[in-house]
């Protein structure tokens, strides 16, 4: 369907709203984003603001998939320059994209991974779009068990019922996204291990948490990286 001006010119406030509350959230934090303040630097009355976004916490939906967005094209980019028989390389891809996005984006990615807002509650509608990363790296590691034999590794310890019934969980979800529904408990824990590593590192690093530990940020986590992808090979192999 064509667009028409009307469309358009809700497309184009659209973008300048999102601008114009990127810059609120840099200079004053998302609890202090305001819907009036909003309104007066875009030059519209708040009745009209309210007609594009219900509620600040609407809008802090708004900001929140568009920064999972900006962060899934991102990765996904970096990582589909990268040949793919070279699943090392996929993998550290995803790694470092995502710390080089952090660093360029450290309010957004304060929102989406820092301290909760007060009061508000995500929506399944942010689902989607925060799912991106994690599922990438499902993938890729799918793709590292296909290239061994796949069985599930002997000798690990038991998992406690509820660690079970998460892995489950989270294996159907995999399999409406389209994966291979073989993936053994210890290959998912292991993606699961590494998806938190990934942002613990990346937030330890951005919120000041490494002072006087970690100076090469990248360098550790590329380390951190290797030896995930590593662990995942050796699942892959057992």
């Amino acid at each position: 369907m064509a667009a028409t001006p009307r469309s358009e010119a809700r497309d184009a406030f659209s973008r300048r709203l999102l601008e114009v509350a990127h810059r609120h959230l840099a200079d004053k934090g998302a609890a202090g984003l305001g819907m009036r303040a909003l309104a007066r630097d875009l030059n519209v009355t708040p009745g009209a603001l309210y007609r594009y976004v219900k509620s600040r916490d609407d809008l802090l939906t708004l900001l929140i998939v568009d920064a999972y967005e900006s962060l899934g094209r991102a990765v996904e980019e970096a990582e589909e320059a990268i040949p793919r028989d070279n699943l090392e390389g996929r993998w550290l891809a995803v790694w470092r994209a995502a710390r080089t996005w952090a660093l360029g984006h450290r309010n957004e990615y304060g929102l989406i991974y820092g301290t909760p807002v007060p009061g508000y509650q995500a929506p399944p509608e942010t689902i989607p779009a925060a799912s991106r990363i994690s599922l990438l790296l499902a993938r890729i590691a799918s793709e590292v068990a296909a290239s061994g034999r796949g069985a599930p590794s002997s000798g690990q310890p038991e998992l406690a019922p509820g660690v079970l019934k998460d892995i489950e969980r989270v294996r159907l979800w995999t399999i409406e996204q389209g994966l291979p529904a073989n993936a053994s408990d210890e290959m998912i824990l292991a993606v699961l291990r590494d998806w938190t590593e990934l942002f613990g590192c990346i937030s330890m690093e951005l919120f000041g948490h490494y002072v006087g530990s970690i100076e090469a940020g990248s360098a550790f986590l590329d380390e951190v990286a290797r030896r995930s992808f590593g662990e995942l090979q050796e699942l892959a192999r057992s």
